[in-house]
This record gives C-alpha cells, sequence and structure tokens, in this order.
C-alpha cells in the first residue's frame, strides 16, 4: 500500500524524494491522441480485411474479358473477329472425310469464321456451357474437338465446332471461343448464345441424317 503525508497526498518514491533545490518531478497521464492513433489503425486494418474477403481482388483480376454476342453477329476480340453460323444438329456427325460416327446423345455443330487481328492467329480454347448447367470441354482432337487451323491476318478462315452433348445440354447452350487452350485469364473470350431451343434438341435426338463437320479451309464451305 503506498504512503500518503499527513495531508492524503501520495509521498515521494523513494530516490525521488522532493528537496528544497528539486522539487519533486510530476508523473505524466497517458497521451490521448496516441491511444486514439492506435485505435483507428486497427480500425482500418478491420475494415480493409472485410472489403478484401468479400470482393477478392486476385478473382477480378485474372478474370476473362467476356464478350458476348449471337449466332450471325460479329464478336470484336482482342486477336480476331469472329462470327458463329446457325448451328445444325443430328445423332450421326459425317467427319468430313467419309467417316460416319454415331452417339447416344446429339452432335452439336457450330460453323465458325475467324478473322486474325494484327497477326496469324490459331484459336485453341472452345468450350459448350450446356443448358443442364454442365461445361462441356472441346479439344483440338478427338471426337469433340475445334481445330481451325492457322487465320491470316484479312483472310477469312472457315472451321467447324463439333461436340457431342446430351439433349439436355441443348436448350439455352452458348458457346464460348479463346485463344489460348489452357490460360484465358486476363484475355478476351467470345461468349455465344447458340440460341436453341427444347425443340431443337428434340428434333436433334430424333434425327439419324449426318450432319457434316467440314474442314476448316480459307475458302466458304458453299464454294469448296
Amino acid at each position: 500500500m503506498s504512503a500518503t503525508d499527513a495531508a492524503g497526498t501520495p509521498a515521494d518514491a523513494p530516490g525521488e524524494q522532493a528537496t528544497p533545490d528539486r522539487p519533486a518531478p510530476r508523473r505524466r497521464p497517458p497521451r490521448p491522441r496516441t491511444v486514439s492513433a492506435g485505435a483507428a489503425v486497427l480500425a482500418a486494418l478491420a475494415v480493409g480485411h472485410l472489403v478484401v474477403t468479400a470482393f477478392p481482388v486476385s478473382d477480378r483480376v485474372q478474370a476473362s474479358f467476356v464478350r458476348p454476342g449471337g449466332v450471325g453477329e460479329l464478336v470484336e476480340l482482342r486477336y480476331a473477329r469472329l462470327t458463329a453460323g446457325e448451328p445444325t444438329g443430328s445423332t450421326v456427325l459425317d467427319t468430313d472425310d467419309g467417316t460416319l460416327l454415331a452417339t447416344p446423345g446429339v452432335w452439336l455443330i457450330v460453323p465458325v469464321t475467324v478473322e486474325a487481328v494484327g497477326e496469324p492467329r490459331s484459336l485453341a480454347f472452345a468450350e459448350v456451357l450446356g443448358g443442364d448447367g454442365r461445361t462441356y470441354a472441346v479439344f483440338t482432337g478427338g471426337r469433340s474437338s475445334f481445330l481451325p487451323g492457322t487465320a491470316q491476318p484479312g483472310i477469312p478462315r472457315y472451321a467447324t465446332l463439333r461436340v457431342e452433348v446430351p439433349p439436355d445440354a441443348v436448350p439455352g447452350a452458348r458457346l464460348r471461343l479463346g485463344l489460348d487452350l489452357k490460360d484465358q485469364r486476363r484475355d478476351d473470350v467470345a461468349d455465344i448464345d447458340l440460341g436453341l431451343t427444347q425443340a431443337d434438341a428434340d428434333a436433334w435426338a430424333g434425327d439419324d441424317t449426318p450432319v457434316v463437320a467440314h474442314a476448316p479451309s480459307d475458302t466458304p464451305p458453299e464454294d469448296s
């Protein structure tokens, strides 16, 4: 317990006794400004954490630049101009080399015209976002494929995308096309509404007339 003098005032601490020539030192209370500044910094950090958590910056920075379009519409990309033609479908595919491929689902065929911008381009990324909520990858080889070859600036390149999907994927399906097969971050990607309905799905699922997937060319399919 601290010692006090007769007036009830705390006595000087040992080693700090007042003398006639040297008054006792005063004890300074904590400065309010220091406490307030520290609280403000903590509050700012908390708010910053909430902002970063609620709105992830990395996801937005890495996202593709999606360019929407429809059938017959020109979609302008950084590296090319794309136009998707009228889709067709059937349960049997003619690969344009004498081979017929049947499917228990449907073959979705989309003609695509590619006009390179700036330099020769070879598009390698393609996928179909099905109306059933699933994504159907389209590769540069295999049954489902998109292999347009290299498009030269000023010369339209005509290619055909073919993808094998269940009938439920047809209504509302959208086609996505891009440059790089494995990485579409921070680059343009075309997102094309194919305008397909349940009637299209029903008709194609009951049709075994071969639908042709033309080989890529610098000449329109109707002229080849």
